[in-house]
């Protein structure tokens, strides 16, 4: 099976035991959305994707080698 590297940032490292990335296997061609419900991160909570440093979107579909960047919603005063 593909393998990409998630790198998931602020809230949402709780869903993966606090680690800054995690390795995932995937299915070729499933789609960030997929991945996400994969790490039970909360999809509606997502406000910046990213894969391989480009801005993507949810329906963005992955190959092995991939790297994805999940930020959620991060408010400042």
């Amino acid at each position: 099976m593909p393998v990409v590297t998630a790198n998931v940032y602020a809230t949402f490292r709780k869903h993966i035991g606090g680690k800054p990335s995690i390795e995932v296997s995937i299915e070729t061609g499933q789609s960030i959305e997929q991945l996400l419900e994969q790490l039970s991160i909360p999809v509606e909570e997502t406000r910046i994707l990213f894969c391989n440093n480009r801005i993507v979107n949810r329906t963005h579909a992955l190959q092995g080698g991939d790297t994805v960047g999940i930020f959620p919603a991060i408010g400042g005063g």
